[in-house]
């Protein structure tokens, strides 16, 4: 199915909504009327209180959040907002209180997380973990916000108390036409998952059960037009093997492919969407402060821009080991940075360093 991605968590949490009919589905479940109920405010509002919202001019429904702040899931879009003063919400009522929802959270299958660590030779060491790191969600929301096309191929309901979690392969089409499974582009260097299957159904409980408790999974989705095969939290590793046994490979074909650039990916908290950024270019002031700038990791010092050509140590992967105590999102981001740099532009990079010194 050809989707839209509204929310993204990590490679196992994203909210999906079907692009081909999000505008008929819509339609059967935003209230219409003049709402006369008293308006909400932060002072009366409860943790988990549907309400109507009133966003883009039109009565939306919603249910509020206060775990860690004050936030309005809407409930058929996908996406949080925070409310201002000028925010208009107040109670919903009850007869739209019993649609399901129509956006779905998603999740990809028989993978497990990796991180890097540096071991005691200073080498570094893929380890499987049970958290996404943040260079693998950025990289994962990075290949969407540049995919033409999201496609998104279910193969199994999990089902458990709280949530039905739609598990499935995640399919990114780009501009010059090929199509990309996502684990394949995660399972490139460096290196953020692991193809392992015995690993992943071992630890569903801990993938899909320690995590916030997403208020949007109260009303769980429909999918009418579908029939897939429910698991749970307890499957067993031969009936999850022979579920996907079953499953059709993936055929673009019979994909619905939109033609608008903007027709599958990530919105903002505010749902606009969001435009993939250009690469960035190194200047050559720029590759003057890098080839100065050195940082030390257990001891060993490592120059920024040298490291990263002739040893192919990414910026990024030396910020990710750096230990904790030295870890911090100011440092990731940074090294996160100059990694992009100096690997999407590796070529004019060497070219400037080289005219630079012969001048």
């Amino acid at each position: 199915m050809n989707v839209i991605i509204t929310s993204f968590t990590n490679p196992f949490s994203f909210f999906c909504i079907t692009n081909t009919n999000e505008n008929e589905l819509l339609q059967t479940v935003e209230p219409n009327e003049e709402l006369t109920y008293e308006r909400i405010t932060v002072s009366n509002a409860d943790h988990g209180q549907y309400v109507a919202v009133m966003w883009r001019d039109k009565w939306v429904r919603g249910v509020i959040s206060m775990e860690d702040q004050f936030l309005i899931w809407l409930i058929d879009y996908g996406l949080y907002i925070r409310p201002t003063e000028k925010t208009v919400y107040t109670k919903l009522p009850l007869e739209y209180k019993k649609y399901p929802s129509k956006v779905f959270e998603a999740s990809i299958h028989g993978v497990v997380p990796i991180t890097q660590i540096l071991n005691t030779d200073c080498q570094i060491e893929n380890v499987i973990d049970n958290k996404w790191t943040k260079a693998a969600i950025a990289k994962a929301k990075e290949s969407i916000m540049s995919a033409l096309n999201v496609y998104f191929q279910p193969i199994a309901l999990l089902s458990y108390k709280d949530n039905n979690v739609v598990i499935g392969d995640l399919y990114l089409r780009f501009q010059n036409k090929e199509i990309i499974n996502i684990v394949d582009i995660l399972e490139m260097w460096p290196v953020y998952l692991h193809k392992n299957k015995e690993v992943y159904i071992k630890d569903l409980s801990i993938y899909y059960t320690t995590r916030r408790r997403h208020r949007a999974c109260v009303l769980k989705p429909v999918f009418p037009n579908l029939d897939f095969p429910v698991i749970s939290l307890q499957t067993a590793l031969e009936e999850y093997n022979d579920i996907c046994s079953k499953n059709p490979p993936f055929n673009s074909e019979t994909q619905n492919v939109s033609d608008c650039e903007d027709g599958s990916t990530v919105l903002d908290v505010n749902g606009a969407y969001k435009k993939t950024e250009n690469t960035f270019k190194l200047t050559t002031d720029e590759i003057e402060k890098y080839s100065t700038m050195f940082i030390t990791v257990h001891g060993r010092e490592y120059n920024v821009l040298q490291d990263s050509l002739a040893r192919c140590y990414c910026a990024e992967e030396i910020a990710i080991c750096l230990c904790p105590s030295e870890r911090d999102d100011e440092t990731v981001t940074k090294f996160s940075r100059i990694a992009n740099k100096v690997s999407g532009n590796f070529v004019q990079l060497i070219s400037a360093n080289f005219a630079k010194t012969d001048s």
